[in-house]
């Protein structure tokens, strides 16, 4: 009777443990993990007076094959001591152990009758502290995930057997599904916070509504874009909020009749009305989303703010509008060809040039249209320049244009989706050529008859020269030695005659406009005789500096000399007016010469400074365009610059201007030399 009391005692006391076990409720808000989860549902046993210590473990890695998680005795020892005991034991034993054996297996581990003469030292360690006679391993194990092993020591040699097996093995279920629901619960956690974080950054509204219309959530982006937070809008109706109140009534139609159509995806584009006034368009994108378990169906909005990219858009519109209306109203030809030479658009000059449709141009190759075709296997150079994708501005004939033509390509980032195009202009040269050609004769004739009085004076000088030592040696009785010096000095002033009169035929005698080689200082020498006397007169000092070994220059020496001359014209007169304000500075004229390289090439550099009145900064820029003048009225054509500018581009030379007002004026010329100034045509 006395043991059957005892049975059913200890039955009870065993209900209620696993009672309490199974009622315990694991916060899952913790961060202590499977250890807390563990120590709390397992320590309980220990209340009864068969299990003495207790302690779980895990499968480890390479390096230790099986990690302690937590242990805890009934008897006199401490946590701490309990699981420096396991550790320990594990260390020494990281093969040779029943967690092992239990995981291998998986299923649990029981031993009966334990002695402390177990061979394993730690092992036998631990039984001798807390007096086991039996243990048992379990692998904790539920819906196939593995949590480690429960090692229970009881101090009953037969302690695992019969009811108390059962009971263990509800306790280990018991554990191992409590591990798996923590687990669980925090992995919905985690993904419902990793869902929410989302939602709340993702760059888009997003908004959930019922199936009546109302507002069930709003994310932070949809806060940020209409002003208002969720709370305020939570339950609304949704076109009160994201719709503007003057369009709610055409767009809630609009609304419905998408919703008629039964897909099971919408979309549309709304304008709203945020909280502070301003105006947002959105495009949106409409998702039902059914909830099974109640039976009805609900809406997801995910919407794009699309202000800014409207905005553009018209902007784009009225820019390519702009493009639309200048590129027609060119009175040039103007083309945009791709880098392959096919040309895209043309503006109607060039239609009325080429003497063809628009849908007959557009299309076709640039040399087909520009040039009139090509000869069979011929390169057009025209094309090769597009390939270069570089700025280029040159003369050229188009005999599909018929006429002259000076040609400027620009390449564009960006043509029609397609990249590598580029801008063509043509402006006929035709008309400008003969005008030009004109304005140069003139411009010759006038210097011609400014340097008239000085040719004159020049040749006057030595005339008379030549009859007053002619009427000496007539008149005289000298020796014979004095004889032969006025001789050399009356064929002295001869030559000097003829070659004043070679100089002044030269410049005015009509040329063929073929290059050639010409010394560079014999032609400015011959241009300084030219303008000698005007200098004397006016008081100009003219100063040379230059090597004696210069190479010659390539060039049409007719031109240059005309070049030279209109600048010698130009810092007399600037000369003059300086000191005419007043300014008593010697009045000079630097010439410079020397040897440059300009991109890889040979040139002769010339700097001619004159210390006259200059030029204003703010006018520097445009001395050079045709008519513009600083003279007085009547003084001066503005031709002179232009036309010098143009003539130093028809040698293959560089003309450029550098001046400061009060101070100087130094043009620099740079002329190539033999070999490097050979024409490269287009066409």
């Amino acid at each position: 009777m006395h043991n059957n009391t005892q049975r059913i005692q200890l039955l009870e006391h065993r209900c209620r443990l696993l009672r309490s076990i199974c009622e315990f409720k694991v916060d899952h808000t913790s961060e202590q993990g499977e250890q807390f989860i563990l120590k709390q549902r397992s320590t309980p046993l220990l209340n009864d007076q068969e299990y003495c210590f207790i302690w779980a473990a895990k499968r480890g890695n390479d390096t230790n094959p099986v990690e302690p998680l937590f242990a805890a005795s009934s008897s006199n020892l401490s946590t701490e001591q309990s699981f420096a005991l396991v550790s320990q034991f594990l260390e020494e034993n990281p093969k040779e152990n029943p967690v092992v054996r239990a995981l291998e297996k998986g299923k649990p581990i029981l031993v009966n009758k334990v002695t402390p003469k177990t061979g394993l030292q730690p092992f036998d360690n631990i039984i001798k502290k807390t007096d086991t006679r039996s243990y048992i391993s379990w692998p904790l194990i539920s819906n196939n995930h593995e949590y480690g092993v429960l090692t229970i020591h009881s101090t009953n040699p037969d302690g695992f057997t019969g009811s108390e097996l059962d009971f263990i093995a509800n306790v280990i279920a018991d554990i191992s599904l409590a591990l798996y629901v923590d687990e669980t619960a925090k992995r919905l956690r985690r993904e419902r916070d990793f869902n929410a974080e989302i939602v709340d950054t993702v760059q888009a509204l997003l908004i959930s509504l019922s199936p009546c219309g109302n507002i069930l959530s709003f994310n932070q982006k949809a806060q940020e874009v209409t002003g208002f937070s969720e709370v305020e809008v939570k339950g609304k109706y949704w076109v009160d909020v994201l719709i503007s109140p003057e369009l709610r009534i055409k767009s809630q139609a609009e609304f419905s009749g998408l919703l008629q159509q039964n897909g099971s995806d919408i979309n549309f584009q709304t304008e709203l009305e945020t909280r502070y006034g301003k105006r947002c368009t959105v495009s949106w994108h409409g998702s039902f989303q059914p909830n099974t378990e109640h039976g009805i169906v609900g809406l997801v909005l995910f919407g794009i703010d699309v202000t800014n990219e409207m905005v553009a858009e018209r902007e784009r519109e009225n820019a390519l509008a702009k493009w639309n209306n200048i590129f027609s109203a060119m009175q040039d030809p103007a083309l945009v060809v791709s880098e392959e030479g096919v040309i895209l658009d043309v503006n109607p000059a060039t239609a009325i040039a080429a003497k063809r449709r628009r849908k007959d141009i557009v299309g076709k190759g640039v040399c087909e249209i520009l040039h009139g075709g090509r000869s069979p296997g011929a390169i057009c150079p025209l094309e090769a320049i597009l390939l270069d994708n570089k700025n280029r501005v040159f003369e050229t004939e188009l005999r599909g244009l018929q006429g002259n033509y000076m040609m400027t390509i620009s390449p564009l980032k960006e043509f029609a989706g397609k990249t590598g195009a580029a801008l063509l202009l043509a402006r006929d040269l035709t008309e400008e050529q003969l005008m030009k050609a004109e304005a140069l004769r003139s411009a010759q004739l006038a210097s011609v008859g400014e340097l008239a009085a000085g040719v004159a004076h020049e040749i006057n000088n030595p005339i008379n020269g030549i009859i007053n030592y002619a009427q000496i040696l007539k008149d005289s009785s000298l020796q014979e030695a004095e004889e032969k010096r006025f001789l050399d000095r009356i064929i002295k002033e001869g030559k000097r005659i003829a070659g004043i009169t070679k100089n002044l035929l030269d410049f005015s005698r009509k040329r063929e406009d073929e290059p050639e080689p010409v010394d560079v200082i014999n032609l400015i020498i011959h241009c300084i005789e030219l303008v000698q006397h005007q200098y004397t007169i006016d008081g100009i000092t003219i100063e040379q500096q230059h090597p004696s070994d210069l190479p010659k220059i390539i060039c049409n020496p007719q031109q240059i000399q005309q070049v030279l001359l209109n600048i010698f014209s130009n810092a007399r007169y600037a000369l003059n007016e300086r000191q005419a304000k007043g300014d008593q500075r010697p009045k000079m004229l630097e010439i410079n010469a020397h040897s440059t390289r300009i991109d890889g090439k040979d040139y002769i550099e010339l700097a001619i400074t004159d210390n006259g009145t200059g030029i204003e900064h703010e006018i520097i820029d445009r001395v050079m365009d045709p008519f513009f003048s600083t003279k007085t009225s009547g003084e001066g054509t503005g031709l002179g610059l232009s036309i010098s500018h143009s003539l130093v581009q028809d040698n293959h030379g560089l003309f450029r201007i550098q001046s400061e007002l009060g101070n100087y004026t130094t043009l620099l010329i740079d002329l190539p030399t033999i070999g490097q100034g050979s024409k490269s045509h287009v066409g």
